[in-house]
């Protein structure tokens, strides 16, 4: 698609300018897909196949060579997945098996040679990864007819692993302040907010030693997670190493198992277990960032999530939510 756009551009003798005129598109728009770091709207597409005398489908339609699951791992045939396009690669993102309330819209489907896009559907524009809840009202937000942006669940950790494989535009990630690991790609970065991670239980919150004391069930977090690794430094200030119980998804998904009593307390934000009337502890007060992979800001899509980082609508909707601190929200972070 980009030498094919490029090509028919240099071919009239046009600049990018000019072919944005024609097309009634803008020029930034114009030079991301030149470059392969864009899929176009429906809208866009038509406008520029009729500038160039061309097809949509001669214009666009070429097979996808690169594509990658998020956390690298193959999907069974038949599997629902939502995609997005980072580069030159298509990302899988297998549905959510649980769903709470509704079914979760995908886009496409694993197959045997790859993957099968249902009808009416194409990859999103842009992909973000985390796990603080508040990610899915910013891509809502930001979210248009001219471009599609779309979260993914991820601890820290994991997060951190996909940006430096390039499976994601930007991820949210927390930790106590300044113990943010270096990222390993040049990125941009914000505030978004701070909250509490602690325990949350459905009856009195315990504390650790008697969580200890009792080798209770805590639902837990994989071990790259800031929340657990939270966790982990309250059990080795008490003498304790391990506690038994399962391994939950995220916040939302350890409050709910909470709330219909599975184990003795879980690790969790506080705006998670405020949601499902937990009672809560908390162990650390944690900074919660976005960060953007540098090479990706002139995507249109990030204009619009940019522009919706500082937007009343955001603002609005976060002071809804119990538990945040959003004093920070938007706030650019300036590195040396």
């Amino acid at each position: 698609m980009p030498d094919r756009i490029s090509a028919l551009r240099q071919e009239r003798g046009w600049s990018q300018t000019e072919l944005a005129k024609r097309a009634g598109v803008t020029r930034q728009l114009v030079s991301t897909l030149e470059s392969g770091k864009h899929v176009p709207s429906v809208t866009a597409a038509i406008g520029l196949a009729k500038a160039l005398n061309t097809t949509v489908e001669e214009l666009f339609d070429e097979p996808t060579t690169n594509i990658d699951g998020f956390l690298d791992t193959a999907l069974p045939p038949g599997t629902p997945v939502s995609t997005a396009r980072v580069g030159d690669r298509l990302v899988t993102l297998p549905g959510p098996r649980h769903p709470i309330e509704s079914w979760a819209s995908v886009d496409s489907v694993a197959t045997v040679d790859g993957i099968a896009q249902l009808p009416g559907r194409r990859p999103a524009d842009l992909l973000i990864a985390g796990c603080d809840p508040l990610i899915g009202v910013l891509a809502e937000l930001a979210s248009s007819s001219q471009h599609q942006i779309i979260t993914t669940h991820a601890s820290t950790g994991q997060a951190i692993a996909a940006l430096a494989a390039g499976r994601v535009h930007a991820i949210v990630v927390h930790a106590r302040a300044g113990e943010l690991p270096q990222p390993t790609v040049e990125v941009l970065r914000w505030r978004l907010a701070n909250w509490q991670v602690g325990l949350a239980a459905a009856g009195s919150a315990p504390s650790v030693e008697r969580l200890v004391d009792q080798q209770a069930v805590v639902v837990q977090r994989d071990s790259g997670a800031s929340s657990q690794q939270a966790f982990d430094r309250a059990l080795e200030a008490v003498g304790g190493t391990h506690l038994p119980g399962p391994v939950g998804s995220g916040h939302l998904d350890i409050a709910q198992q909470l709330s219909h009593g599975v184990g003795a307390a879980g690790v969790v934000m506080e705006p998670a277990a405020l949601a499902f009337d937990l009672n809560f502890t908390a162990l650390e007060e944690h900074r919660v960032e976005l960060w953007l992979a540098a090479e990706w800001l002139g995507l249109p899509a990030v204009t619009a999530l940019l522009n919706t980082l500082n937007s009343q609508a955001l603002l609005a909707q976060t002071q809804l939510l119990p538990g945040y601190d959003i004093e920070p929200l938007g706030q650019t972070i300036t590195t040396n």
